[in-house]
């Protein structure tokens, strides 16, 4: 394998998610040839036409169409659809693999996954495992930023796998950063994501204090960011959502109990990611009870999981907005959200509406959002971003 690796390695990508497509596109980039595969046959109809059009690239739901890649990069699921961390995706394909040609084949796990999951899983695939490495993803869709452009860390179950996952990575033009034993790498994601965290988790406590107190936290965080060591600004919202950063440090409290040792710093940042929601609902609960309003119209701004991203799943705007919907009228405003599977319970706009709402709720600022039309919406207007709460008319009066 070493020797033909590089003149005629064919790349299989397993998974055509956010981070698949990313590896696809990679490995097609630096000249690969290609078989793309998923168990979603509308995920490979829609991604089919550019792909076809790439000479050399195959998108595929036949797990058996992967048997002549020499190099498999496994980008699969580490959630459940109810969002619980779940691994179910790499226990149907190690069965899926059984039926392989028993052959040298390197896997490349870019998946988030536990401690001392890429050893087992080596274990698992029996003949087919011999060559098991595990390169964890970075990528932060909508900074524009392609996934080769950012280091990888690369850690293997053998000397052999981790010099031709360099290798690998290498004709893609990747830096690599090599780590010894696998499990550095695998703890260095986790460390990555519960980091992330712990710090959104404070800032978002600090910008609920600095709203309360009639200041605004973005103030304070650009104040601080003024000093050159031992600082770095995290911005204030309404939580960390998506599929990585508020779920994947649950990993590390695993290992954690299975130590025998506690993480109550990481334990309360997850807990207080869940609660933000809650909070920021109460708050506005009080700032209208102000005004005399039990049930008010309410207008959410945004509902992706991140900024200038369309992607909805695990967002926590949408969460927010979703439970607000229980106690008031509510109206969402996002004009890039993808509306695959949007809740059909959540009224969604794409322009800035020309009626008047009771507040004003900022979730999410995409790049060009409007804050002067939106002021003019509502007397009320809290904006999460920037932990910030504007009333411009007095509410007693309108009791």
């Amino acid at each position: 394998m070493a020797r033909h690796l590089n003149a005629i390695s064919r790349v299989g990508v397993v998974g055509l998610g956010t981070i698949g497509t990313q590896e696809l596109a990679l490995w097609q980039r630096s000249g690969h040839q290609t078989v793309g595969y998923d168990v979603s046959e509308s995920r490979v109809r829609a991604l089919s036409t550019a792909a076809n059009a790439k000479p050399g690239s195959r998108l595929t739901t036949r797990a058996a169409d992967l048997n002549d890649a020499n190099v498999l990069i496994l980008c699969l699921p580490n959630l459940a659809p109810t969002g619980e961390n779940s691994m179910a995706a790499f226990d149907r394909f190690v069965t899926d693999a059984q039926s392989f040609e028993a052959k040298d084949r390197l896997i490349v796990v870019a998946s988030t996954v536990p401690i001392g999951f890429t050893r087992e899983l080596a274990a698992r695939f029996g003949v087919h495992g011999r060559l098991v490495a595990h390169a964890p993803e970075r990528f932060d869709p909508g900074r524009g930023t392609e996934l080769g452009e950012i280091p990888r860390v690369v850690g293997a179950t053998s000397a052999e796998a981790l010099r031709l996952t360099i290798d690998l990575y290498k004709e893609a033009g990747v830096t690599t950063h090599p780590v010894d034993p696998v499990e550095v790498a695998e703890a260095s994601k986790l460390l990555e994501n519960s980091f992330r965290l712990v710090n959104i988790a404070f800032i978002n406590e600090f910008a609920e204090l600095c709203r309360r107190l009639g200041i605004t936290a973005a103030d304070v965080i650009d104040a601080a960011a003024t000093k050159p060591f031992a600082f770095m600004a995290h911005q204030p919202g309404v939580g960390a959502g998506g599929t990585c950063i508020p779920t994947m440090p649950r990993y590390l409290l695993d290992a954690a109990r299975r130590s025998g040792l506690e993480m109550p710093i990481l334990q309360d940042a997850v807990t207080g990611n869940e609660q933000v929601i809650e909070r920021v609902a109460e708050h506005l609960r009080e700032l209208l009870a102000a005004g005399g309003i039990a049930r008010g119209r309410v207008l959410v701004v945004g509902a992706s999981y991140k900024p200038n991203y369309p992607d909805a799943r695990a967002s926590a705007a949408l969460a927010f907005a979703r439970g607000l919907a229980a106690h008031h009228s509510v109206v969402v405003y996002d004009p890039i959200v993808d509306t695959t599977n949007f809740p059909k319970e959540v009224e969604l706009v794409r322009g800035i509406p020309d009626t008047r709402f009771d507040a004003v709720v900022i979730a999410l600022k995409h790049r060009d959002t409007d804050l002067a039309a939106l002021r003019r919406l509502s007397p009320i207007l809290i904006d999460l971003v920037r932990g910030a709460v504007e009333v411009t008319e007095s509410l007693s009066t309108r009791k």
